[in-house]
Order: structure tokens, then sequence, then C-alpha cells
């Protein structure tokens, strides 16, 4: 029955992302790749807790896990479609704990499927080792009575500890909101002495919607001011939703932030469903939108290059892509620039010294993990090898990658806090 129903789930998902799909072309589409990388995994999990849990408690507490999954599992559905926009129980998803329920059920057992895996990844390299070890060990009936026991101890062990996710998957709810300004210096390798000491708000990844509310972004922005930044840089994904007038509070946050040189942002791969609307409303904030453009500005008497490049949504060819758009700013003059890119992954693949500095976000700072400092993290996203959060060297430039504000859909963020990055440039002569 379970498998059954993990069966009907996983099509229903796949043709509520179709339905998402449609109309939006290949950035639609790009939900379909979803389904099948986060819940595959979500799935076999919920199988194998099920297992355990009908082995060491009984049918009827699996029945009722079973049944606490479907409701679960209709809520994440929901959520998920309420991502063309909150059309769906909206007043019930905003005013009750609803908005919780499918990320804290869904992370759980993605924590779950990461521990199931490096499990089956600790027998695979230690079962020589035991083996050796019960083929030397002697054969007396008490021992097969007291490694039956030890067995015994261990699956009940098992249980107890499969339900350790849940514990922190709920405790990350309070975390996810937990906003901070970092402060972080970076040293740039030809940046200006007479530039030394600019400060730079770093946000990205608002996610305006659900529970990004009026309330937590007039915080951000309060922070942000109280930082009293010279500029701040936003790199994308203002945006949750599709439609619908859910980034009414985005608006009213931005408008609120102030920063002698300005605010600029470029966008993220969530921004583009009505991308000229979206930049219309930011410019109504005196926030400038950076479309593949670079723009001289004085900052503090100095020349300083502002760019910035939108997300790009071809995968193959993107070199080509930044190489063609970078090329169409002109030859690169003897002038400081910061370039504002949403996406850290393509940072090796930028055009040679074509910034002293990139800003990025778009990981959420790996978004699961475990947060050692302020810029560095044991975390999925860093084991794979992807830029996650923190400084990252490239030759002469650098780029830093924010752990951003919000999140978008699931996981929720577990032990890796938001992040108003407050960075300081400096000049080696000054250092």
């Amino acid at each position: 029955m379970t498998f059954l129903g993990q069966v009907a789930f996983n099509i229903t998902l796949l043709c509520a992302v179709f339905w998402l799909g449609f109309g939006g072309g290949q950035r639609g589409l790009l939900f379909v790749p979803m389904v099948l990388i986060l819940f595959l995994p979500y799935s076999y999990a919920r199988l194998r807790l099920q297992c355990v849990v009908e082995q060491h408690a009984g049918k009827s507490a699996a029945w009722l896990l079973a049944v606490l999954g479907v409701g679960f599992d209709a809520v994440i559905v929901v959520q998920l479609l309420n991502a063309r926009g909150p059309t769906i129980g909206s007043k019930l998803f905003v005013t009750s704990g609803l908005p919780w329920a499918g990320p804290v059920w869904y992370s759980a057992h993605l924590l779950l499927f990461l521990g199931y895996s490096a499990a089956a990844v600790v027998r695979g390299v230690t079962s020589p080792l035991r083996r050796r070890f019960a083929e030397r060990r002697p054969t007396v009936d008490s021992t097969g009575d007291l490694m039956l026991a030890r067995r015994e101890l261990l699956q009940r062990g098992g249980l107890v500890a499969a339900t350790l996710p849940f514990g922190i998957s709920l405790s990350s709810v309070s975390l996810s909101y937990d906003f901070r300004v970092e402060r972080h210096e970076v040293v740039l390798p030809h940046w200006p002495r007479e530039l030394d000491g600019l400060t730079i708000a770093h946000l990205s990844d608002i996610h305006v919607g659900g529970s990004m509310n009026r309330e937590r972004l007039r915080r951000v922005a309060e922070l942000t001011n109280a930082a009293r930044p010279d500029l701040v840089i936003h790199t994308g994904d203002f945006l949750t939703h599709r439609l619908g007038d859910f980034d009414a509070p985005l608006y009213e946050a931005l408008s609120r932030m102030h920063a002698p040189y300005g605010q600029w942002a470029c966008l993220g791969n969530h921004d583009f469903d009505d991308v000229n609307r979206l930049v219309r409303r930011l410019g109504d904030c005196s926030v400038r939108t950076l479309r593949d453009q670079n723009v001289a500005v004085v900052v503090q008497g100095q020349q300083l290059e502002m760019s910035g490049v939108d997300f790009q949504f071809r995968f193959p060819g993107r070199a080509a892509s930044y190489d063609r758009i970078l090329s169409s700013f002109g030859e690169r003059r003897a002038v400081p620039r910061i370039l504002l890119n949403h996406d850290p992954t393509t940072f090796h693949g930028l055009p040679e010294n074509c910034a002293d500095v990139v800003l990025s976000g778009h990981l959420h700072g790996g978004q699961v993990g475990v947060q050692l400092s302020s810029t560095s993290a044991i975390t999925v996203v860093g084991l794979a090898g992807l830029p996650d959060q923190g400084i990252f060297s490239r030759g002469d430039m650098r780029m830093y990658v924010t752990r951003g504000v919000g999140f978008y859909g699931y996981p929720m963020r577990i032990g890796i806090p938001p992040e108003i990055a407050l960075l300081v440039l400096r000049s080696p002569a000054a250092v």
C-alpha cells in the first residue's frame, strides 16, 4: 500500500510540474528533473522507514505512519502547486503552521536518506573486516545468544535514531529566519587604495512569499541599514511564486534600504516569469537592475564599474554566453569592476580577469550541513565540489558567495543560517 502510494505521489508530482511548466518554456520544465532528483530519495526513505516501523513497532504503528504520510504528501503537492501562484488554500497556508509541515516532513526524510546512504557506505567498507572477524570468532552457544541480543538492541536503536531527523528538521524552523549580518574582509589584488574599505551589503535569494513575509523582510531592511554600507547589492532570486501580488512586501522592504551609492541587482533563475514587471517594480524602489550591462559610476571620487549578467538557462555553452556578454562591455579598462552573477557554479567559466570581485548566491550556503565558522561549513553541496559559501579565488579574481537571506522549496535550512554579508573590500597597499 505504501509502495503504491509513493508511486502515485511521484506521478502526481510529475503531473504538477508539467502543469507548472505549461507556458513557461524551458524554465518551467526545469521542475521536471527536480522531481527525479529531490523526491525519489524522499520516497525511498519513506518506504525504508515504513518497513522499520512495521518490523519493530507493529502493523498498527506502521498503518498510522502511512496515513500521516499521505496527509503530509498532500501538503507537499499543494505547496508545489502554489509555486505558480498562492491560490490553493492560501489563507490556511499563511495563518497556520502548515507552511512548515511540508518542509519538516520532507527534510526529515532527506536526512534519513543521507543517513541510510552513509550507513551503506560504512557497511561496504567494513564488511571484509567483519567477515574476517566472524571467521576467527569461536563457535560458542552463548556467543550466538549474545550476538542475537546485540542485533536486537541495534535494531531498536535504529528505530529511535530514525526519529532524530524529525527533531533536527523541526528545530531548523527558527534557524531559517535567524537573520544575521556577518562582516568579511575581502583583499583584492588590484583594488585601488582610494577605495580601500568600501563596504557592500550583499543580499541574495530573498524568495519573498510564504513565510518570508512583511515582518521578516522589514527586519532584513533594518539590519542592512544598521550596517551602514556604501552600496547594497542583490544577486537575484527575489521571488518565490510565479503569479499574484505575493511580492508586495519585497518592494516595501527594498524601499526602506538606503546606501550612499545606491542599490544594484542582477536577476536569478526565479526572476523571469514576468521579468519586465519585476525590473520596473525594483526600479520604483531605487534598485537598478543590471541585465547584461556594465555601468561606470563614481564612488568616493573614484571611477568604478558595476556589471551584472542575467542567469544563463542554457547549460551547454554557458562559457561562450558569458564571453559574448562580457565582450560586449568593451575592452577592460584600468578601472575596478564588481560583477553581479547569480550562479557561483559558473565562476570558472567566466573570462579571465573579467572583474576584481564576483558576487553570487544561488546555493543558499549549501542549505543543509554544519556551519563551522562565518565563511566555512560542511555541506552536501560543498562535498559535491560546488562553491557553497565564502571566498573563492581564480587568478587575480575573487568571488564571494553569500548564504543568502531566504530559501526556496525543500528542504528548509538545516544547520546553515541565512546571511546578510557585509563585505569590506581591501587594497593590498593598505593592508
